[in-house]
């Protein structure tokens, strides 16, 4: 049986942690490594300065472990300090919101947890889903009473999780974006993605002599180009997104070569 590690950028007890918890533990061991509170935008940060807390804990059934550090901060635990034996893949969610775009992709908690296990040589994938803003008010995101949210989105991660567990996964694929619209299903379309470029604009708003964050004040586009991320999600499909971290631009060595031989 595979053995999983499990993490979220939003703490263990937001409400799209336990549902996918459970429903990975039908077909594979589950370890569960996650920030014991929120720890959005966190990126791939990892502790420095501090000591890291790590305790044992009950989530419903689950024995999991939480800790005061971020996201990869659980990663590097659960593969390197918890005596957990090997782990063969990691999963990262499912995030409150969407993580399509590259702007959130390199800003993710949810997607640096991924990564830095991709840094380690095990792969992963990371979960998110995309919120109906006309729902939000009605939906605490951290009380187990709106679990439910959640249950479909679970099933179609778990659901790609087996499928991609059951091949050999191709060497050029180090992590896995998924985002799920709102409303999706096991019905729901898939589609295979890239990652649309998209920035979320002003973050800061001035308080004062200070500034504090207040959610971006970029609305989405009205289109995106087909085959993104982004186009999926606006047109109600499942995006799924391989991503290899090999960052450097072949074009742009060519490039370079040519200014810097002058």
């Amino acid at each position: 049986m595979k053995h999983i590690l499990l993490t979220n950028d939003d703490g263990y007890q937001a409400i799209g942690f336990y549902p996918l918890l459970k429903e990975l533990s039908k077909k594979f061991k589950i370890t569960a490594v996650a920030p014991d509170r929120k720890r959005s935008w966190q990126g791939k940060s990892i502790t420095c300065y501090h000591e890291l807390e790590v305790e044992k804990v009950k989530l419903e059934e689950f024995d999991i472990y939480i800790t005061s550090g971020t996201p990869a901060d659980c990663v590097q635990l659960g593969l390197h300090n918890l005596d957990l034996g090997k782990i063969d893949f990691v999963v990262s969610g499912i995030n409150i919101g969407l993580n399509a775009g590259h702007g959130r992709l390199f800003s993710s908690g949810t997607a640096g947890a991924a990564i830095e296990a991709a840094i380690h040589d095990t792969k992963s994938l990371a979960a998110s889903l995309n919120l109906s803003y006309e729902h939000d008010k009605e939906i605490n995101y951290f009380d187990p009473k709106f679990y439910h949210v959640y249950d479909e989105p679970a099933k179609i991660t778990a659901k790609i999780v087996e499928k991609v567990l059951a091949q050999d996964l191709s060497e050029d694929i180090d992590v896995i974006s998924v985002n799920i619209p709102f409303t999706a299903n096991l019905n729901t379309e898939i589609d295979v993605t890239s990652i649309a470029r998209d920035k979320y604009g002003q973050l800061f708003e001035k308080h004062g002599k200070k500034y504090k964050y207040g959610s971006s004040k970029n609305s989405f586009l009205k289109k995106y180009p087909e085959g993104t991320d982004m186009n999926s999600l606006l047109n109600n499909r499942v995006s799924v997104t391989p991503i290899n971290l090999d960052l450097t631009s072949e074009k742009g060595k060519n490039h370079l070569e040519k200014i810097l031989s002058h």
